[in-house]
């Protein structure tokens, strides 16, 4: 199913990616093979970049008929001769988005150096964002060949893995049937299986199964929050570290199930199965296409199940029930910029900030919120704008609700996961990411995403022209040689070179959280510094504590 609603300009970014990718003139002699636990898969040999690509392989049985809104189930059969891997699988069912898609969409993807290396590779494993709706491993700004290329370069080689995951309803209805049959937060068990998968076989691939960090942005850095409180913080070993990007554990509210009665009366209406007496049976016999043209009312999101999820991070977190390993994680200087709508009034920020998400704040959490955050134009979002002045067409009170949205959705999350990673003795490296893009309009500053590009050494090609705009190449190298030194040697700072390889694009030396001197790696394309992580203390520091973050429902 291809669904045409993004702008042609985009739609032929991806469908060129997808023709690059598999039209490759390949020699027999160069194409790599590799067996898996199911069988050999034959990938792409990729000569610009000096790697192998190994495409669209199932980790997991297709999740249709029966197995719809199941727990993902392993692909437990062998396969004999060689089958293709040189093509992106389907993308997961999602709205907004010109990917070919479809149900039958858990592939994984490698991709590793193809020059001789004498020992197991580490590994990245990338989790897309996307809001759990929205999201594919065939998006051509998450092409993995970027920063496997820069540890090739720095001499610290590390192989890169993606997986599709299930999205929206097909990957989180809420229902108490679901429930019931133990099959809720199945995306996130896709995930989990995936993660399986690459412990089982990335030896294989000449991958290190030992030597796993997972990297996630926005909703696939909360997906990682969720994997490090999961099952009430049991350490499978299948990650040894973990880098998140714009997201933690909180964010996406974790709801009731009553929350969801209404969306799944409309879903079942829709589609035929309201008055049955089995309405899951019947949802999933329905075609792919009617439960598409279904489209349900609301965004669905992870449920406290009892055994994935035992509880609320936030709970969690105070009984200690989570992995502990290093982790490196940041968020963008602008993060509120989602706050839409014109808002003039206090009363304005009440509907738009305190319903935003369906957080269940009570009136005295909002008066508190709203005294730590006094209307002052001069130090909101976007913090480059020091001049004081008003956004000229969303309303007197924006900039004071985009302060509160992003403190709120990202940052205080993120300044929670460092203290809390740091008390249980963990090195933590924290970062705010603050280059606005070349084209980026004065107003959006720093906003959400915008890291991406850099994080993927500019695959995507959105860094800006040459020679103007270079500064902005060399800081998507010198985070992407953090990254690989992170992944090599759960440090940002051992970023060592070998002989014969290209110079370090140098960061200054990025400080371990410490509870007592909380600092942050500023990361900026002009110059990089780093600063005490104190910036509105007292507004965080209420966000975090037990009373407001069970109003957040995380």
């Amino acid at each position: 199913m291809k669904i045409p609603l993004l702008p042609a300009a985009t739609a032929a970014v991806v469908l060129s990616n997808l023709a690059v990718v598999s039209s490759l003139d390949l020699k027999d002699s160069q194409a790599p093979r590799v067996k898996t636990i199911n069988g050999t898969y034959e990938g792409l040999y990729l000569p610009d970049w000096k790697q192998d690509a190994f495409l669209g392989m199932p980790y997991a049985q297709p999740p249709v008929g029966p197995l719809r809104y199941r727990w993902p189930v392993s692909v437990n059969e062998s396969f004999d001769g060689v089958r293709n891997a040189t093509r992106y699988g389907h993308s997961c069912m999602q709205y907004g988005q010109t990917f070919e898609l479809s149900e039958d969409c858990l592939t994984i993807n490698v991709v590793r150096p193809s020059e001789r290396f004498t020992r197991p590779l580490p590994v990245l494993v990338w989790v897309y964002g996307g809001g759990l709706y929205a999201g594919s491993t065939a998006d051509p700004q998450y092409n993995l060949s970027g920063i496997v290329r820069v540890s090739q370069e720095i001499g610290q080689p590390v192989m890169a893995v993606s997986m599709n995951y299930r999205l929206g309803q097909w990957g989180f209805l809420q229902t108490a049937q679901v429930f019931a049959e133990g099959s809720s937060n199945a995306g996130l068990l896709d995930q989990r299986l995936a993660f399986h998968w690459i412990h089982e076989n990335i030896a294989a691939f000449g991958g290190d199964p030992d030597k796993v960090v997972l990297w996630g942005e926005s909703a696939g850095a909360q997906s990682i929050a969720y994997h490090l409180f999961a099952y009430g913080g049991r350490d499978d070993k299948l990650f040894r570290g973990a880098i998140l990007e714009s997201g933690g554990p909180t964010g996406a509210q974790v709801e009731s199930l009553s929350w969801y009665n209404s969306a799944v009366k409309n879903l079942t209406r829709s589609v035929g199965c309201w008055g049955t007496s089995d309405q899951l049976a019947c949802l999933r016999e329905v075609d792919q296409e009617t439960l598409f043209a279904a489209h349900p009312s609301v965004v669905w999101n992870p449920l406290l199940d009892g055994d994935f999820l035992t509880g609320y991070p936030s709970q969690l977190m105070q009984e200690g029930k989570y992995v502990k390993v290093p982790i490196l994680l940041g968020a963008n200087t602008d993060e509120g910029f989602a706050i839409s709508g014109t808002l003039n009034t206090e009363e304005d920020i009440f509907h738009s900030i305190f319903t935003w998400r369906s957080y269940a704040f009570t009136p005295p959490t909002v008066r508190k919120l709203l005294e730590l955050y006094p209307d002052d134009p001069c130090h909101e979002p976007p913090f480059a704008i020091t001049n004081c002045t008003r956004h000229p067409t969303r309303g007197l009170m924006w900039r004071r609700a985009a302060a509160i949205g992003a403190d709120l959705v990202m940052i205080s999350g993120r300044r929670r996961m460092a203290e809390l990673y740091t008390e249980a003795g963990m090195p933590v490296y924290s970062y705010r990411f603050d280059q606005r893009p070349w084209n980026g309009n004065e107003w959006d500053g720093v906003k959400h995403f915008v890291n991406v590009a850099y994080s993927f050494q500019n695959v995507s090609g959105l860094l800006g022209p040459s020679p103007q705009y270079d500064s902005h190449a060399r800081l998507a190298r010198a985070i992407g040689q953090a990254y690989v030194a992170f992944v090599n040697h759960l440090d940002p700072n051992k970023v060592g070179l070998a002989k014969n390889t290209t110079e370090v694009e140098a960061l200054p030396r990025w400080p371990r959280y410490n509870l007592r001197r909380p600092m942050n790696m500023v990361l900026n394309a002009t110059v990089n510094w780093v600063e005490a992580d104190t910036w509105r203390k007292e507004g965080i520091e209420f966000m975090m504590t037990p009373k407001v973050a069970k109003e957040l429902l995380s």
